[in-house]
């Protein structure tokens, strides 16, 4: 019985991530959905400035670079390590540095860096989570052809006399299932992992439209 519930474990892994590849809403509506992407929050791979941006146009994507203070500044401000109201004190803080004439284009520039920034950062990330997940679909199947593979049990196997089994076959079937039993195990362990993941993303654009926000909102115009 432990061998065909077992295997019948295997083909229930696979069943269950069938409706993963689904879960994925398309960015537009005629954009077929992508099954290397598990997360119920729609994959977008680039968050562009008109979503969370309502100021001047970004025309200019790289003369940042050339400004250490910005280059320096946008780095500490993406990072998830840095809490927001810490974010938003060092862009006040910077903000009230800058000339009054130029403020407005610094700005701009500062929110320049960190949409670039924060579109690299989701690009590492995202990344990351389809090849971990395509790596999990693998493995299911892998698993599946292993729970298939193990020796049928009768229900009354249990029953039979020890003196009509191979010496040692018992003890071998046994080591087969705790083996098949761990890897379940440890599968289940890590496709747990995934809704954790999926937030990643999500989290990174709600902290880049946080940082708009608190950049917009020192612009005089």
């Amino acid at each position: 019985m432990l061998g065909h519930t077992l295997r019948r474990a295997g083909l229930q892994i696979v069943t269950a991530l069938a409706p993963i590849a689904w879960m994925a809403i398309p960015a537009v509506a005629d954009e077929p959905a992508k099954a290397e992407w598990p997360c119920v929050y729609r994959k977008v791979p680039v968050l562009s400035a008109a979503t969370i941006w309502d100021g001047p146009a970004i025309t200019d994507t790289s003369s940042w670079r050339k400004d250490e203070a910005v280059r320096k500044l946008s780095q500490y401000l993406v990072s998830r390590r840095v809490k927001e109201d810490e974010a938003e004190a060092a862009i006040k803080k910077y903000a009230a540095g800058i000339p009054a004439d130029t403020r407005d284009a610094k700005l701009t520039e500062l929110f320049a860096a960190v949409l670039t920034r924060t579109n690299e950062d989701r690009k590492v990330v995202m990344s990351g989570i389809e090849r971990f997940h395509k790596r999990q679909l693998e493995r299911a199947k892998e698993i599946e052809k292993e729970g298939i593979a193990l020796p049928p049990q009768s229900d009354d196997a249990s029953q039979t006399d020890d003196s009509q089994n191979p010496a040692g076959e018992i003890s071998k079937l046994s080591s087969k299932e705790e083996q098949y039993k761990w890897e379940v195990r440890t599968f289940q362990e890590k496709q747990a992992n995934i809704p954790i993941a999926c937030e990643i993303p999500q989290l990174i654009d709600e902290r880049a439209g946080a940082l708009a926000r608190a950049i917009r909102a020192e612009m005089k115009s």
